[in-house]
Parts: C-alpha cells; structure tokens; sequence
C-alpha cells in the first residue's frame, strides 16, 4: 500500500505547519486616526479652560486694569498710532464695544479669543516641527497654565494681540523656510506688521531671522528669491502707519522707548529681581522645564545645527539675551520677554517626549512625575491669584490690587459729580493717567476726563485736547492716597472743598484709598506746559 501523499503546506508555513522564518506574516498597517481624534483633547482643554476664565469674568470681580482703561480710552479716539503703542488693541477694543457694547467682559472677550488662537497655534507649530502633535499639545496646554499666559488671557492688553500675531508669524516662517512655499513669507510679513501695529517687541523677529541663518547657512538662499524680499516688503508697508504718525509726532513713540531704557545704573538687585518676576509668572517647575530647553536648546539647535530646536531656540534668545542685559541697569516689567516663552515651550515639550521615549519604565514614571508636578504647581499659583482676597498679601505685593475698587471709585466720584451745582459741566481730572482713565470708564455717564500735568512723565492725554478748554468749568479731581492737596491744583479753581476720602476694602482690610476733591470754577494751571519727560 502506496504512502498517502503529504498535504500541501499553507501559504506562510514550512512542512510542519510552523511559520517560516522567510516568509513572516503580512500585517495591515493601522489606519492613522482621524483628524478630529488629533486635535479633538486639545480643543476640548482649551474648550474647558477658556470656559472657567469666562466664568471668572463674570463672578470674579475684578475690574478693568488701569492699562486696559486706558486703551478703552484710546478706542474712544481711533487713530493710526498712540503716543507709546501702536494701533491694533484700541481697534480691536473698538470693534468689540460696537458689537458687544461697553461692559467690562465685552472689552476682555477679545483677550479670551486670541488666547485661543494663541494656543493653537502653539499646539500647530509644534506638530508641523515634530512631525508628533504630543509636544503641541502639551506646550499649548501647559503654558496655557502659567500665571502669565492665564493673566493675559483675562486681560485685554497688547499682549493678546501680540502673542497670537508672533506665533502667526512663526507658525509661516517655518513654513517658508521648509516647506519651500514662496507665498509664506508673504503671509508671515503679514503677521509681522500687524504684530508692529500691536507692540514694537515684534521687531524681534529680525533678530531672530538673522541668528537662525547665521547658524542655519543652507537657508540663506532665500536671501536672493524675490519672495523673501516680498514678504519684507509687506510687513513694511502694513506697519508703515505707525512710522507715518511718529514722523508727525516728532518721533514721541521712540522718545519714549529710549527713555524705557534710561536706568539708575548697574545694581545686583535688578537682574535678581528680573529672574524672579520670571519664576513668578511662569511658575516655579516650568521656569525651570523653560531655562533647561534653553540650554539644551542652545547647544542642540545653535551648536549642532539640530532641529527644530534650531528654529524654535532662534527666535527666543534675542529676546531673553536683550531683555536680561537691560536688566542690569533698570527695571525690566514681568511680561515683556513673554514671546520668548512658546518657542522654548515647545522645546522643552519635545525633549520632554524624546526623553521618555528614551527611558525605562522608572524614568517613565519620574518625566510622568515631572509633567504632572509643573500641571499642578502652575495652576496652585493661578488658583492662588484668584484668592489673594482671603491671604494675608500686603495689598503692595498683591497683583490683583490693581484690578481693585476701580468701579467703587467711579461710582463715588459720579455721585459727588451729581451733587455738583452743574453736574453737565463738571469735569474729571487727576494728576495720574490711570486714574483719568479709570474714572472715564466707571463715572456714569463718562464725562469729559483730562490728565494734569504736575511734574509727571508724558503721555496720550498730552497728545488731546487739554482741560483748558474748560475754562469755567467745576470738575472732581482724584488722586490715590491721603495728602494735602497740591497747591498748584488748589490755586487752579476758585474754590475747593474739603476732601472725601474713599477707602476700598477687601476681606476687611483697606487695600485702596482715594482722596478726590470737588473745584468749583476751573482758571487753569498757573504756569502750565507741557511735560518735557517721556
């Protein structure tokens, strides 16, 4: 009797049914996740957060800044530059007022927007430089945390503007130098004038586009493609009416820039004070996840010509290196570095995951560790700013004074205004810019306000009409403390009652006073010119 034959193996097996070493199997290549499950986290926390700042908005109490005062100011008078910013955040302040109306959180509904698209664009240029949209997300997301990011989300100041327009512009700029797309300059020139109309700092693209092809030299062809010089062009000719007003002017913009960098000369004291405002604002954990991506940003990306760090660390260092020498002769205020913070956000958030990929499971779980400790540091000190109310902080050292007791201020000095014999031709003055910019905005009815000028520095309110104009007139005049009153003011009316006192209070401490003053029959300032400081 013959054998029976043996039974043809199955395709992929040898003769025992085994897989064959030559011939592994064929497995199908996962289908990449849709898009919305990409970018789907990343909007709903953005969702989320920008939903708990609303609900601050609205219950939280606190008023205008006397910044954001000022440019609702501005807003009132549209022209194409201002005596120390340019245009952009008094045309969006504007814009907002006739759609939403003038209340508080119309004004501030521009800053939650752009926070937004701040934070997008974070989470978009990270994933076009990683190719990964972990460092994005975790860089928008993370930043979004800091007292800074979610202070200026809160508060409608060039800085909103400015942040959204600087990432725009890096976000093309990227795109133009690896894409190879010729119209992206055109786009990121866009951005940076707009982003000049916002605030002078966007200048610092110049530098940063000079460091990065100095140490990237295969990029440097683009100097002689008519797009690049295109794309200078129109950032020339959108920021162009802030020149055109200056020159007008006397160049009072650049006067006063100089003057910002007019210290009491060297002291130890202001380079400390400087690096702690930076701890403070960005939170002690992710100050440090920033300081550690610079430097090994610096030596990856500058030295060893790696990217992205090459790109992202570019256009951060200018910055911090500018900023940290001005520091040694004079005050340099929290936020002006803040472009430098996104760059070196997602940086860190690239090495952050480059890292943990690297490691084991323990150094898994101690970058996990320090993820979730910079989470939760940065929003215990944003929690703790919502506070400061029921914390024993001198109200010198409390950064929400400043948003204090400025709508109680504006109701008392309306009252007194009401009583005034003409209340249609009183007038509200102050010797400080902020409190003539507050009072415009909370006094009912917001009357005629003029800054004087009692040896102060100059500002917009000398660039309008001045309170001689209302030669005749009564006015309320405010000014923060309990003093005597100036003799220069005092001597400008015919009369002047006695003071009232306005003491704003806050979990049963004083943590304002106002002295405000009613003039009956305004003669003008003895004297009066014109302040020669900028």
């Amino acid at each position: 009797m013959s054998p029976r034959p043996a039974a043809p193996a199955e395709a992929g097996t040898g003769p025992n049914g085994r897989l064959a070493p030559s011939d592994p199997p064929k497995r199908a290549t996962p289908a990449p996740p849709p898009a919305w499950a990409r970018t789907g986290p990343i909007l709903a926390g953005l969702l989320g957060l920008t939903l708990l700042r609303l609900l601050f908005l609205l219950v939280g109490g606190l008023d205008l800044s006397p910044d954001e005062a000022h440019y609702w100011e501005w807003s009132r008078r549209l022209d194409w530059a201002y005596y120390s910013k340019g245009p952009l955040v008094a045309w969006l302040i504007a814009l907002e007022t006739a759609l939403l109306g003038s209340a508080m959180i119309a004004i501030r509904f521009g800053a939650l927007a752009l926070s937004v698209v701040g934070a997008w664009l974070t989470y978009r240029l990270g994933a076009e430089a990683f190719g990964d949209a972990r460092p994005g997300a975790l860089a928008a997301i993370g930043l979004e945390l800091t007292p800074l990011v979610w202070a200026g989300s809160l508060l409608m100041t060039i800085d909103a503007p400015f942040l959204s327009l600087w990432l725009l512009a890096l976000f093309w700029l990227r795109r133009a130098l690896f894409a190879h797309q010729p119209g992206a300059w055109l786009v990121a020139g866009l951005a940076v004038g707009l982003g000049v109309l916002a605030k002078y700092t966007m200048l610092f693209v110049v530098p940063g586009l000079v460091l990065y092809l100095w140490r990237a030299p295969e990029s440097r062809r683009w100097l002689r493609r008519p797009a690049f010089w295109a794309g200078a062009v129109v950032a020339g000719l959108v920021s162009s009416p802030v020149v055109v007003w200056n020159l007008r002017q006397g160049w009072v913009t650049a006067r006063h820039v100089l003057s910002q960098g007019e210290g009491a000369g060297f002291s130890a004291l202001y380079p400390a004070e400087f690096l702690a405002s930076q701890i403070g604002v960005l939170s002690p954990v992710i100050a440090g996840l920033l300081a550690w991506a610079l430097w090994v940003g610096i030596r990856e990306g500058l030295v060893r010509g790696r990217e992205p760090y090459r790109f992202l660390v570019a256009w951060a260092v200018p910055l911090l290196a500018f900023y940290g020498a001005l520091s040694l002769q004079g005050k340099v205020q929290a936020n002006w570095p803040a472009a430098a913070y996104p760059s070196l956000g997602l940086a860190a958030a690239g090495l952050w995951v480059e890292g943990r990929a690297r490691a084991g499971t323990a150094g898994r779980r101690a970058h996990d560790r320090w993820l979730i400790s910079a989470a939760v540091v940065a929003l215990v000190v944003v929690l703790l700013g919502h506070v400061t109310d029921h914390l024993a902080i001198p109200p010198r050292l409390d950064p929400a004074t400043r948003l204090r007791g400025w709508a109680e201020l504006g109701s008392e000095a309306g009252r007194l205004r009401a009583a005034m014999p003409r209340p249609e031709q009183t007038m509200l003055l102050s010797d400080q810019y902020q409190i003539t910019s507050e009072l415009a905005f909370y006094v009912p009815g917001s009357p005629p306000a003029y800054n004087l000028a009692l040896g102060r520095r100059r500002n917009q309110y000398d660039l309008w009409e001045s309170p001689s104009v209302r030669m005749g007139w009564d006015a309320v005049y405010v000014e923060e403390g309990v003093r005597p009153l100036d003799e220069r003011v005092r001597a400008a009316f015919d009369r002047v009652d006695e003071s009232v006192v306005l003491e704003v209070h806050r979990a049963g401490r004083v943590v304002r006073t106002f002295s405000l003053h009613r003039g009956y029959g305004f003669r003008g300032l003895i004297d009066e010119a014109p302040p020669t400081k900028y």
